[in-house]
């Protein structure tokens, strides 16, 4: 696979009792086509950060001035020594609509292999990714979803967090 591409994924998810069937597929979109105005915003203010060919660090986020988003995103931590990523913070309109706060939990208990895969991706490649599809996890069907994660860097080259945000709509309305 190469940047740019887009392709469907299934969301493997540990958490899903409850759920009958085979989950939903979600798309990875490399070329980060964001539909959502507070996404396109989040986008904006993260490459307004990259400078030099640098990727901005969590330090670089005033939470001050990302209040319009606070609800709506999320950052995590790698966790090398697992090769695995840690929630240190969701917002409250995504612990909502989810259903629960995954905040301190790792993206392979939450997500599975394949959300390892995806977050492994966004380090390795170090660039940002939208992920878009329907929530098939905890009975939430009828709602859709539009993720960015984005890269970040403390030293500026090796990425070691990630920011993103999440939103939602009614599943009938992004067919």
């Amino acid at each position: 696979m190469r940047p740019g591409d887009s392709i469907s994924i299934v969301h493997a998810a540990p958490d899903r009792a409850g759920v009958s069937g085979d989950p939903r597929p979600g798309i990875w979109d490399w070329s980060v086509a964001l539909e959502a105005p507070l996404l396109l915003g989040l986008y904006d203010a993260w490459q307004s950060k990259c400078r030099d060919g640098a990727l901005p660090g969590r330090q670089d986020f005033d939470p001050i001035d990302m209040i319009r988003f606070l609800g709506s995103i999320f950052l995590l931590e790698a966790v090398p020594e697992g090769d695995d990523f840690r929630y240190t913070l969701i917002g409250t309109e995504i612990t909502q609509h989810v259903g629960r706060d995954n905040t301190g939990r790792f993206v392979g208990e939450v997500f599975g292999g394949t959300g390892l895969d995806l977050y492994r991706q966004v380090r390795d490649l170090a660039r940002p990714v939208r992920v878009h599809g329907v929530v098939d996890w905890l009975g939430k069907e009828h709602k859709a979803y539009e993720t960015l994660i984005m890269p970040l860097a403390d030293d500026g080259r090796t990425v070691n967090r990630f920011i993103g945000g999440m939103v939602f709509s009614s599943a009938t309305e992004s067919q």
